[in-house]
């Protein structure tokens, strides 16, 4: 959890030294203004609101956890499935007369950001949850549930949709609405979805957490800046990266070091393209994710010579996990199966608090994304008290 935030602090850090303002944040990491819709010339604000929420990807190595990703965004996924089944856990343990589970509610922790968000802006603490019922993701269903939540949490809240948000606004009357927005621009874009009510919302009063700069330092190339280093960077900060950061880099023509040698950063990934993973730096839902294990050789030579020239993809060197003996439930009635899987971890980070883990993990032994599309399995991660 200590990692989970301050890698995510670092990330931020990084973000602000590419430049003063967000332009020349967007300029320095080459993303599509088109993807951008919601900056504001607020710098304290954007950075303020950056990190509000975020989900990491962690793989556990023979060497210990190592984060390859971070989701920064309220559309990260599992977030819902996560809280339910928290509370799920929270209750069986109750019934048994167990200890409670250490993590903390993810939605009181959103609430609690909502509530500060609110009272620095001098308004009642409410938010419009802003999304697409376009998403397959999403439902009417999945958006009550997260609005009852907030409700228990003493937030006033209601779903907002895209196609809807400027008379949302225009109902409001010039008063300021916070909204959590429950998608990736980027996603929209690619979908089609229509995000000219956005910017009308916006001028009519509405108050978008987290920040636009999130999307920024969702970039994969972020993480992979923070793993080659800093010259700001303290000897701590180094420290955590080397202990919880894959060797991971951004795309171009020039020399890196690796292992203890120097090479030159293409002819290292075609020479040793079993060692290597390489990611679009604004992909989302494990799209653009290509891992040299099983990549034929003409489409990953074909890859590096075209992000060398884009800088679009990040190269990562594969982390290979510890299989682990898990017991999953299997069915309805009960059954319970162990199970040798590799899982892969997600902490929530919310408000600058990080709490407990979706995850996911894989009975078999292929090395890929571990998402349900290929096969994983879902569950939760939560501490029990020593």
């Amino acid at each position: 959890m200590h990692a989970t935030e301050r890698l995510l602090e670092l990330q931020l850090r990084a973000v602000m030294h590419l430049a003063p303002d967000y332009r020349g944040r967007l300029k320095a990491l080459k993303g599509d203004p088109a993807d951008f819709p919601r900056f504001t010339d607020d710098n304290d604000f954007e950075i303020a609101h950056a990190i509000d929420m975020s989900r990491a990807d962690v793989v556990v190595a023979e060497d210990g956890p190592k984060f390859v990703e971070f989701n920064v965004g309220a559309g990260v996924g599992a977030a819902l499935e996560y809280e339910l089944e928290h509370r799920i856990w929270q209750r069986l343990r109750r019934e048994a007369g167990a200890a409670p589970l250490t993590a903390k509610s993810l939605y009181q922790l959103i609430a609690s950001l909502v509530e500060r968000t609110c009272a620095d802006i001098g308004i009642e603490p409410a938010a419009l949850l802003v999304g697409s019922l376009d998403d397959p993701a999403k439902t009417t269903r999945y958006f009550n549930a997260q609005i009852k939540l907030l409700q228990e949490y003493g937030v006033q809240a209601r779903y907002a949709d895209l196609n809807e948000l400027a008379k949302e606004m225009g109902s409001t009357s010039g008063r300021q609405l916070v909204g959590i927005m429950q998608f990736s621009e980027r996603e929209a874009n690619s979908c089609g979805w229509d995000l000219s009510g956005l910017a009308s919302a916006m001028r009519s009063g509405l108050v978008g957490i987290p920040s636009q700069t999130a999307r920024l330092v969702d970039s994969k190339k972020v993480l992979a800046m923070v793993s080659e280093g800093f010259d700001w960077m303290t000897a701590e900060d180094r420290d955590l990266v080397r202990r919880y950061v894959p060797w991971s880099r951004t795309m171009g023509d020039r020399r890196v070091a690796w292992r203890g040698e120097t090479y030159e950063l293409p002819q290292l990934l075609i020479d040793r393209q079993e060692h290597f993973v390489l990611k679009g730096a604004a992909g989302y839902s494990s799209q653009e994710v290509f891992f040299g294990l099983n990549t034929s050789a003409q489409e990953w030579g074909d890859l590096v010579r075209q992000s060398v020239d884009s800088e679009y993809l990040v190269a990562q060197e594969v982390v290979y996990p510890v299989r682990r003996p898990i017991q999953a439930l299997i069915d309805e009635a009960g059954h319970v199966e162990t199970v040798i899987a590799n899982p892969r971890i997600s902490p929530f980070c919310a408000g600058g608090v990080a709490t407990g883990c979706s995850m996911r993990f894989n009975p078999t032994d292929q090395i890929g994304p571990v998402t349900r599309p290929y096969g994983a399995w879902p569950g939760v991660l939560m501490g029990a008290p020593v």
